[in-house]
């Protein structure tokens, strides 16, 4: 029997998550790919919400790198690159943003998040104000990449709402709003969430 490590099991996850999304990831496909028992997987993770918060984190880590500058006056860049960068992370793998909202935050996960908040509070917020912008940001960012994720799903699946749209009228025209709402929602994502992430700036402006 092979002998493994806690990196291996969370590196063989993220495979398995890169090949077929959530749905796949099982404690017996994930044992049979690293040629032990599922049994001797607990060893390393003690059940699967444990694995997916690590899988999770180990994403973030990797893809969502940006640092808070000294500059405080360049708080709003700062906010909009921190909101891509996490957006950037969540589309790294297939159902990125779904994992996310799943999993239970790990302690590095926490401590991360004291120097944005304590560069946010230089820049001339409360603390509470603070943590609330990094709190919409983050709400609003995996809302976004989880639609984003879903819809492209449903294209692979030919199941686009678009299509549904197109099927229930089939003998009538599809009205020129309708059509242009639903091109929007199924191809502008970038622009939606570029869109939303100024509304935020703006509200945190006021």
């Amino acid at each position: 029997m092979a002998k493994i490590k806690r990196e291996d099991v969370i590196e063989e996850a993220l495979e398995l998550l890169k090949e077929g999304g959530l749905e796949v990831i099982t404690t017996r496909r994930l044992a049979q790919r690293l040629g032990v028992e599922s049994a001797s997987l607990y060893w390393h993770v003690k059940d699967k919400a444990t694995l997916l918060g690590e899988m999770a984190s180990t994403i973030i880590a990797r893809y969502h790198t940006i640092k808070t500058p000294h500059d405080t006056e360049q708080w709003e860049k700062w906010f909009i690159d921190h909101a891509y960068s996490f957006r950037n992370a969540l589309l790294a793998y297939p159902d990125g943003a779904m994992l996310h909202a799943g999993s239970i935050p790990t302690f590095n996960d926490l401590v991360q998040l004291a120097p944005k908040t304590e560069y946010l509070v230089q820049a001339g917020f409360s603390e509470r104000e603070a943590q609330m912008a990094l709190l919409t940001m983050g709400q609003f960012t995996l809302g976004s990449v989880m639609e984003e994720q879903t819809r492209n799903k449903r294209r692979i699946l030919k199941s686009s709402p678009m299509e549904k749209v197109k099927e229930s009228q089939r003998d009538a025209d599809i009205d020129t709003l309708t059509s242009n709402v639903m091109n929007t929602i199924e191809n502008e994502a970038e622009n939606a969430f570029e869109f939303g992430i100024q509304l935020i700036i703006k509200g945190l402006k006021k």
